[in-house]
């Protein structure tokens, strides 16, 4: 017999569906309210599921309380295997929320949430290139906050490992790494540390001898860039995101608003002027 806690959880997703297809904001502030009935053991993942979904309603309001209340319930009761797809998601719902937003006191506290959402995420027991996922939005959040010193220490406390060939080429795996390791790339550029964007560079290169020949740093960066754009689109949907933003996030990413800006411009002098006065 189904629980009483999965019937009403059956019935708020119809609901929410419904909401969705009237697209009426009354009618997704009448889910906020709803109370939840007592739940049992056997409906874990069902109540874990709902307090993401209550999370992602609270996003849609921009309330950032709300948000963190229902995702801090549904980490304190999962299992350890879905904690990382949670952080992820809880990065992904202050993300689109940063996307949407114009304020730029507002935005600062999104970055802020996503460099303490982050910081927790990293102490998870993960594969390195997947706890790189969540390394790149810390390294992005402490860029746009215009925290530099301290993002080029924890440059340096990173341990770099090149991806092998296997992984790249397997659709399933690293998803989380490739839709968010531009977000790194950024934050290298932004503080103008030519070390750190060869690391980053010589990590998903697929093309070694590429990293290790004489050519100018800026052909590097654009075919390795490139390269990985036509190969995983988890990347490029985060570099098109970027691109697409370049000039509403220009005051907190002002290196990497320039750089984009001569990319446009076709200025070649001046990337390359660009990058031989990275430090």
């Amino acid at each position: 017999m189904m629980s009483d806690f999965k019937s009403f959880y059956i019935e708020f997703i119809s609901k929410l569906g419904q909401a969705k297809s009237m697209n009426k904001p009354k009618e997704f502030q009448k889910l906020l309210n709803v109370v939840e009935p007592t739940w049992e053991i056997e409906d874990q993942n069902h109540y874990v599921e709902f307090c993401q979904t209550k999370a992602g309603i609270f996003a849609l309001f921009g309330e950032s309380l709300g948000i963190d209340d229902w995702m801090k319930k549904a980490l304190q009761f999962s299992n350890q295997n879905q904690r990382a797809d949670i952080y992820y998601k809880w990065i992904n719902l202050y993300w689109h929320m940063a996307k949407a937003v114009n304020d730029q006191a507002k935005l600062q506290a999104i970055f802020s949430s996503l460099f303490n959402i982050s910081s927790q995420a990293i102490l998870l027991d993960m594969g390195n290139f997947d706890i790189y996922a969540f390394h790149s939005v810390r390294a992005f959040a402490l860029a746009s906050l215009g925290k530099h010193d301290e993002l080029n220490e924890y440059f340096n406390s990173l341990k770099w490992e090149i991806i092998p060939t296997k992984l790249i080429n397997d659709p399933l795996k690293l998803k989380y790494f490739y839709s968010q390791i531009f977000k790194m790339i950024i934050a290298a550029l932004e503080i103008r540390n030519e070390k750190h964007l060869t690391k980053i560079l010589q990590m998903i290169t697929i093309d070694d001898a590429l990293m290790a020949s004489a050519g100018p740093l800026f052909q590097k960066f654009n075919t390795v860039v490139m390269d990985i754009a036509d190969m995983r689109g988890e990347f490029a949907t985060d570099f098109n995101t970027f691109y697409q933003l370049r000039k509403k996030w220009a005051g907190f990413l002002p290196n990497f608003s320039l750089f984009i800006m001569m990319i446009e411009e076709e200025n070649k002098k001046g990337l390359d002027l660009f990058f031989k006065g990275l430090d």
